[in-house]
């Protein structure tokens, strides 16, 4: 592993106002993720995780502190760096899949690689091999509607990967997902584990949170060892 950390988070605090009071939903967090890394961060429904999450992956800006990713901080970029620095470095999975509905499990996959510079060969090429790690060999040609839920969430963790990003992070990834359907999905992260890419899940599924390496609650706005 490096030595130095895929994504951290210095005293993070944010602040929302409806007008008449502040509310202060992250109170001088601190994080940090290194290379391999297998996350969990449990916490209550309102806790702040979605938005702890949104904060980490960029898309959206602290109110006082500072998020990097692998080495470079978001608040010094702007926001076509953001966006080029997310698809070299970070892959997202969230609850919704968000797979395009025209294109294929191939192309979806693909489309990331395709946006960062990659030829199609060898975007589809890498697609297809992680499909076939995640036991969809025989489905990279069906479309969404095509696919069952569990199928459909196994490639949007492929097309996380596709870019081979230092940490992919992950919102309730099995939320919407049946017991039977969300334990296909974390037996097939599982064999993801060679890579060197870190894994940032938030949940409040203890089932989840135990598959993990390492586990943190969201409390109060900051984050405490389970």
């Amino acid at each position: 592993m490096s030595d130095s950390p895929v994504l951290s988070a210095r005293d993070v605090v944010k602040r929302y106002s409806d007008g008449r009071q502040d509310i202060v939903v992250l109170s001088g967090l601190d994080l940090t993720v290194m290379s391999g890394d297998w996350l969990a961060i449990v916490g209550a429904s309102g806790s702040g995780k979605s938005t702890l999450l949104n904060l980490l992956g960029g898309l959206d800006a602290p109110t006082a502190g500072e998020v990097a990713v692998s080495g470079r901080r978001f608040g010094d970029m702007n926001e076509r760096e953001r966006s080029v620095w997310r698809n070299r470095n970070l892959g997202f999975v969230f609850q919704m899949h968000h797979l395009l509905p025209e294109f294929s499990a191939l192309e979806n996959v693909a489309m990331p690689a395709r946006i960062g510079g990659l030829s199609k060969s060898a975007a589809e090429a890498r697609a297809k091999d992680l499909l076939e790690r995640l036991g969809l060999s025989q489905r990279v040609s069906h479309r969404p509607a095509a696919l069952s839920g569990g199928e459909r969430q196994r490639v949007a963790i492929a097309r996380a990967l596709i870019n081979e990003p230092s940490c992919v992070l992950m919102d309730e990834p099995t939320g919407n997902l049946d017991p039977a359907t969300a334990e296909q999905v974390l037996e097939a992260m599982q064999a993801l584990r060679q890579f060197k890419t870190a894994f940032v899940v938030v949940t409040h599924d203890p089932g989840i949170a135990q598959r993990m390496d390492r586990q943190l609650t969201l409390l109060s706005g900051r984050l405490e060892n389970r």
